[in-house]
């Protein structure tokens, strides 16, 4: 069906879309991205899938690989034709109550940083090389897919800037300690890990995941008490009936025995 990603179930309720343009380090071309749209378009109206995972082939040549982001060669093309909804996409990656959980080795770079910090988690290897270059390449440090709001808001504005200004390299275990990702591990366990993330989240509640997912992009940005207020309504905004408590500690009492 694609021709620029792989779209698999790797678990129950677990689906993992895989970049797949390896012999330029899976640069986002017009086409990868419209596919990418799509699958994303699919996860959503899929029941069956409850989590995700987006991570890169490796190169033809072995070396893991995430995305060198945009295809420059393609931008340099006077008849190429761009992906209209670049932006839009990473908006949906970012708004869809679905748990998505980048997987990041090798490069991952610019417009490949975009798309992972589009995600809802993101676990590192330990040899990943993450970078933002748009200052350099463009001239603007901003990204036209969101890439330094969402970059400011994950590890703050001073780092942001040092990322941005400087175009720093960072591997997996400082990406790590700064925020940027929520777990590093060994080259060789990362798929291992990313699927044990998404099979955790796959199995809790559905409706749940979907109401706390749709209640922290709400609550984000908002003041103390707004967003304590927003959490007592939010169950009914959702139309979700929470079980009394006591049927929770009953559960969890079965779980422990």
């Amino acid at each position: 069906m694609y021709h620029h990603l792989e779209y698999a179930v790797v678990a129950e309720h677990v689906v993992r879309v895989r970049l797949a343009r390896p012999d330029v380090a899976n640069a986002l071309n017009a086409g990868l991205l419209a596919e990418l749209d799509d699958a994303v378009g699919r996860i959503a109206a899929d029941d069956q899938v409850h989590a995700w995972l987006l991570t890169g082939a490796p190169r033809t040549d072995g070396r893991p690989c995430f995305s060198a982001g945009a295809d420059l060669k393609e931008a340099l093309d006077p008849d190429a034709k761009p992906f209209p909804r670049a932006a839009a996409l990473m908006t949906a990656i970012d708004d869809l109550p679905k748990p998505s959980i980048a997987l990041i080795d090798g490069v991952c770079t610019t417009g490949g940083l975009e798309l992972a910090l589009a995600c809802d988690l993101r676990i590192a290897a330990e040899t990943a090389a993450l970078s933002d270059w748009h200052l350099r390449r463009t001239g603007l440090g901003i990204g036209q897919w969101g890439m330094a709001a969402r970059l400011a808001r994950l590890v703050g504005t001073d780092r942001a800037r040092e990322l941005i200004l400087l175009g720093t390299v960072l591997d997996g275990e400082r990406a790590e300690r700064i925020g940027l990702v929520n777990q590093v591990v060994p080259g060789a366990e990362l798929e291992a890990a990313g699927l044990e993330w998404a099979t955790r989240i796959a199995g809790l509640p559905r409706r749940g995941v979907r109401t706390t997912m749709e209640y922290l992009a709400l609550q984000d940005g908002r003041s103390r008490a707004d967003a304590l207020a927003l959490a007592e309504r939010a169950p009914a905004l959702t139309g979700l009936a929470l079980r009394p408590f006591s049927d929770a500690a009953a559960r969890f009492t079965r779980e422990k025995e």
